[in-house]
């Protein structure tokens, strides 16, 4: 239960102090596609949500699974056009017709921008995991992601001078 609380307080320690929104991010290159979530660009600490590697078969001779991650993540350089990260996260992955995994990642990547909007970027990041099913087995490996990142716009308030 304090895992969950940890996250839902850094995720609304993140989105009010940003100067921009959340962010939504596609995945298309790498070990796992998928779409993410990110809390906010300008901050030191984000959180980051991810579903990625959904495999559905109605066929029962085939595996189907479906993966999640959740990570806060810290930007420990934070330059004008680049930001680079590193985090610790949970990492679920989900299958139907088998025993469901669970673990941690550990996300290390790049945030770049350049684009004369200043919105939207480019992503890159690898992160090694360990996933284990607490009887049978344990995975491991580097999940690796290449992709976009677009943060929401957030409106400013300006105070009014007399």
């Amino acid at each position: 239960m304090r895992f969950y609380h940890f996250f839902f307080l850094l995720l609304l320690s993140s989105l009010s102090f940003a100067q921009t929104g959340p962010g939504i991010a596609i995945y298309p290159t790498g070990t796992e596609t998928g779409l993410g979530f990110r809390s906010a660009r300008d901050t030191r600490w984000a959180l980051d949500v991810r579903a990625t590697r959904a495999n559905f078969y109605s066929e029962k001779n085939k595996t189907s699974s479906f993966v999640t991650e959740v990570s806060a993540i810290c930007r420990v350089i934070r330059l004008e056009k680049v930001r680079f990260h590193i985090g610790i996260g949970y990492r679920g992955d989900w299958n139907f017709t088998e025993t469901n995994r669970h673990g941690i990642v550990v996300p290390v990547g790049v945030e770049a921008f350049p684009f004369p909007f200043q919105n939207a970027g480019l992503f890159f990041e690898a992160a090694p995991f360990v996933v284990s099913d607490f009887g049978k087995s344990t995975q491991g490996g580097i999940r690796t992601v290449a992709g976009f990142v677009f943060y929401l716009p957030v409106k400013q308030a300006t105070a009014v001078a007399k």
